[in-house]
């Protein structure tokens, strides 16, 4: 299968030797994708934990997700999967739900 004039890699293993079966999962999901598997990864993963507890009222869900985002915007970023732009925002994004979820307890 191609994309364009380049060929997609079909061997998940055979190209990384240097990490773990998620690590190297990863890493061919983000090469396949052209770097937006871990965007979209993060941003999903965020919107699973706000539905999971908006019962406990939407800023307080906000602050969870928003934290939860944030943490994993840095560890991706640390491992090379995000730019440390995107990260930022990402982080930026948590801090805001951080804030919010601090000034509605009041």
């Amino acid at each position: 299968m191609t994309v364009g004039t380049f060929p997609l890699p079909n061997e998940v293993l055979s190209t990384c030797s240097d990490g773990g079966f998620l690590y190297c999962f990863w890493l061919w999901a983000d090469q396949v994708s052209s770097g937006l598997f871990s965007i979209f990864a993060l941003l999903f993963f965020g919107f699973a934990i706000y539905i999971a507890t908006v019962r406990f009222g939407n800023a307080r869900a906000f602050g969870f997700a928003s934290f939860v985002l944030m943490v994993g915007a840095f560890w991706l970023a640390t491992l090379g999967f995000l730019a440390w732009w995107i990260s930022s925002l990402f982080i930026i994004i948590g801090l805001i739900g951080i804030a919010v979820m601090i000034i509605n307890e009041k």
